[in-house]
């Protein structure tokens, strides 16, 4: 096993409110946001039920398989009967089962729950008070038809970066071989960057918040991934809006991300408020005991992560078997300690269950784990405080945030009902699925409309109106601990009659 260096120079013993952490939490709440309402309701199954919001996100933020993915009529009612299938399944495998008394799935649902909170918190202290002026917002239209060329230098060390700069500023016709000495490189690297490249903030702002000009240098830049970058403007081409349309889209697109960034700093002001006075401090020894255990199950490929979140619920060890049995001896001791109370390793290992760890850099070495690891746990202690806040204000009670934790219920308990009925008919090897759909689900799923026939309602007038976008797309939110915003689309049947159940009354 390799052993990490334990005389590095970071401390035991941080503040939690660090910067940084809490601008790459709140970066992923302000994307698009949009008011947070019920749309109506589209059916209705049994004590289930299924807005237009939920069929429209089910459709469009996850993929959906060849035999629905179009936006006719007959596609749109495959879609229907598919989340609807979902609930009946949901309802068939009871409350009280296997899955619900599993303590991980028990777990899982309250993470999914408290993250939706602390996004409802955002939108309630942040979101709504964010107004940013007119002439900020025509500053920033001006430029966001630009797609930069930039040269650009990234560095480990900011004040490398510094010191390069000012060689640039004192012989700017010598770009060129400055940025080569300090990279090696035989080429400058260059790339272009458009407005709607959006991935980064503090490189978004220092792009677009003013006019630029030809040869100007941006930076240094502090990056997410701890790095530092240095840009010079090689030219840019210009995009522009023209017809009334594209000009208040432009209006409207570049009003949205503003706000997003003043509610983002309202934000970051109100976590540092809760925050104030916090410390925590890890016991060392016990750290980097973890942290070598850890580091190999973090590190690992991203497929064998995939895998393990599809065996989540199914067995009963949190971590795999080789990393459970090692972390075994170390369960009862002491991990940190916060505001006077001591977290063990083992109660550590249950909040990973709430809230899985996220990481302020997407790619590092086994030499950096240790220090990404502290500061995950950090983020980790930080986001359970907020959320006695948002529980505090009641929002565990928000519908938004009920029927975001219903909406993953019920998909893993279709997913268990599903794999025990194909399990009793000794078809849970079949990989197909569209032979396990058309062999064997279809006539499930049939059977349970009948079953359930008087209990479902539907209404017809508002499925008419819905359209949908033929283009796949897989929604993602970043820097939170679950990432994934709807659950995969239920491939349950491939029936499109509607000739079960009754018309909702309005």
């Amino acid at each position: 096993m390799k052993r990490f260096d334990r005389n590095n120079r970071w401390q035991y013993s941080i503040w939690v409110v660090l910067l940084c952490g809490i601008l790459l939490m709140i970066n992923h709440c302000g994307n698009r946001t949009k008011t947070p309402k019920d749309i109506g309701l589209l059916a209705k199954i049994g004590d289930r039920s299924i807005t237009v919001d939920e069929f429209i996100r089910r459709a469009e933020y996850t993929i959906r398989p060849p035999y629905c993915k179009g936006d006719n009529y007959i596609h749109r009612k495959i879609i229907l009967n598919s989340l609807i299938a979902e609930k009946l399944l949901a309802l068939e495998a009871g409350d009280d089962n296997d899955l619900t008394r599993n303590a991980q799935f028990q777990l899982y649902l309250k993470g999914r729950k408290e993250q939706a909170m602390r996004q409802w918190l955002y939108y309630q202290v942040a979101y709504q008070k964010a107004k940013p002026d007119s002439q900020e917002i025509s500053n920033m239209y001006q430029v966001a038809g630009r797609t930069y060329r930039v040269n650009y230098c990234v560095l480990p060390d900011s004040s490398q970066l510094y010191q390069l700069k000012q060689e640039l500023l004192s012989a700017p016709d010598k770009v060129d071989s400055v940025f080569r000495h300090y990279l090696g490189l035989e080429a400058v690297p260059q790339r272009e960057v458009s407005w709607k490249d959006q991935t980064e903030p503090a490189i978004h702002e220092a792009l677009f918040s003013r006019k630029l000009t030809k040869g100007e240098l941006v930076g240094p830049i502090a990056t997410e991934d701890g790095n530092y970058l240095l840009m010079k403007i090689d030219g840019w081409t210009d995009r522009l809006a023209i017809s009334d349309t594209d000009i208040q889209r432009r209006w409207d697109d570049v009003s949205e991300y503003l706000k997003t960034q003043h509610a983002n700093r309202i934000y970051a002001g109100y976590i540092a408020k809760v925050m104030r006075g916090k410390r925590v401090e890890f016991s060392r020894d016990t750290f980097f005991k973890l942290a070598e255990i850890m580091a190999p199950f973090y590190l690992k490929s991203l497929e064998d992560k995939k895998e393990a979140f599809k065996q989540r619920f199914w067995k009963d060890e949190v971590l795999p078997d080789s990393i459970s049995a090692d972390i075994d001896h170390l369960r009862d001791r002491p991990l940190l300690t916060i505001d006077g109370q001591t977290w063990r390793v083992d109660d550590f290992l249950t909040e990973l269950l709430v809230h899985p760890l996220v990481f302020r850099k997407r790619k590092f070495d086994h030499r950096q784990f240790p220090e990404q690891f502290k500061l995950a746990i950090v983020d980790m202690i930080r986001d359970k405080y907020i959320t006695q806040e948002a529980y505090k204000k009641g929002y565990d009670r928000v519908d938004a945030v009920v029927r975001n934790q219903h909406l993953w219920r019920d998909y893993l308990l279709a997913q268990y009902q599903k794999n025990r009925y194909l399990h009793a008919r000794n078809a849970s090897d079949e990989t197909d699925d569209m032979e396990l759909i058309t062999r064997h689900l279809n006539m499930y799923v049939d059977s349970l409309q009948a079953k359930y026939n008087d209990r479902i309602e539907i209404d017809t007038d508002a499925f008419e109106k819905i359209q949908l976008t033929r283009i796949d797309m897989f929604v993602l939110q970043r820097n939170v601990p679950f990432p994934i915003v709807v659950p995969s689309f239920p491939q349950l049947t491939t029936d499109n009659r509607l000739d079960y159940g009754r018309k909702m009354r309005r």
